[in-house]
C-alpha cells in the first residue's frame, strides 16, 4: 500500500529530530495541500500554554499537508513502523514501540475499498497495547474518524491507500478566537511563532483571519519580529481581499 502522513502544525516546519524524520521517511517534494478539519484547540505546555492545532472531526475544513511515505507499506509490520516513527517525531520522549500517550496518539485511515484482510485486528491489538487511550478523533481500534482528505487544487480524493495522523487531546471546552489570540498576546516568550510558521507554510484554519485581526488590533511588541514578515504580508493581503 501507498501511505501518506497528514501533517498539521510544527511537524512540518520544526527542525532537529523532526527534520531528520521528514528527510528519512517522507517524500517531502511530493507534498500536497488538502482539506482537513483542524483548529487551534489544545493548550500545549511545550508552547507556553498557548494553543496548538488539533483535528476537529465536527469542525470546518482548514488546510493541512499530506506527504507520501518514501517506502511502500507492504504489511502491518511496516504500518506499525511508520506509526512508531511518526509518534517519535511527535514526542521525542516516546518509548520504543509506543504510538500514543495520555495526550495524543497515532491513528490510521484506509482508503474506501482497500483490501484489509489481516490488517485491522493486528493494528487494533498493537494500538491497544502501545497507547494509553484513544484520543478523539481516533477510535478504540486506532482508526481515524475524519473525512478522507481532498486536495485543495481540484477537490479530488487524496491519492493514498492509507493515511496516518496524530490526534492530540483538545480542551473540553472549544476555545474561542479571542481565547486563542489572547494566549499569544499575554506572553512574550516567542510562542506566537507557532501561528506565524503555520501561516507561512500554508497550514491554515478557518479562524486565522479573525485571530490575526485580534493580534493586529493589540499590536504586541513581538509583531515587529522580521521573521514574521512573510506571514504578516499574507494575512494582510487576505484581510484586504475579504472572504
Amino acid at each position: 500500500m501507498n501511505g501518506s502522513i497528514l501533517i498539521i502544525g510544527s511537524l512540518l516546519w520544526d527542525n532537529g529530530k523532526r527534520g531528520d524524520w521528514r528527510t528519512s521517511r517522507l517524500s517531502t517534494e511530493k507534498k500536497v495541500f488538502v482539506r482537513a478539519p483542524i483548529r487551534y484547540g489544545r493548550r500545549s505546555s511545550s508552547w507556553g500554554r498557548t494553543f496548538t492545532m488539533t483535528l476537529s472531526p465536527n469542525g470546518s475544513a482548514g488546510r493541512a499537508i499530506l506527504i507520501p511515505c518514501k517506502a511502500p507499506i507492504a504489511d502491518v509490520a511496516a504500518l506499525i513502523a511508520e506509526a512508531e516513527a511518526l509518534w517519535k517525531a511527535e514526542w521525542c520522549k516516546a518509548s520504543p514501540g509506543q504510538i500514543g500517550s495520555s495526550w495524543g496518539c497515532v491513528g490510521v485511515s484506509f482508503r474506501a475499498g482497500a483490501e484489509l484482510a489481516g490488517w485491522l485486528q493486528p493494528w487494533a491489538d498493537h494500538f491497544d497495547a502501545k497507547t494509553s487511550a484513544a484520543i478523539t478523533p481516533v477510535d478504540r481500534n486506532g482508526l481515524l474518524q475524519i473525512p478522507w482528505p481532498t486536495t485543495t487544487l481540484d477537490g479530488a480524493p487524496a491519492a493514498a491507500d492509507l493515511i496516518l495522523a496524530t490526534a492530540t487531546k483538545a480542551e473540553k471546552q472549544c476555545p474561542s478566537v479571542e481565547d486563542v489570540a489572547e494566549a499569544w498576546l499575554k506572553q512574550n516568550n516567542g510562542y506566537e511563532r507557532y501561528f506565524f510558521e503555520n501561516v507561512r507554510h500554508g497550514i491554515r484554519t478557518p479562524d486565522d483571519g479573525l485571530i490575526w485581526s485580534r493580534i493586529k488590533e493589540q499590536n504586541p511588541d513581538w509583531l515587529a519580529n522580521r521573521s514574521y514578515g512573510e506571514a504578516v504580508a499574507l494575512l494582510e493581503r487576505e484581510a484586504l481581499e475579504g472572504p
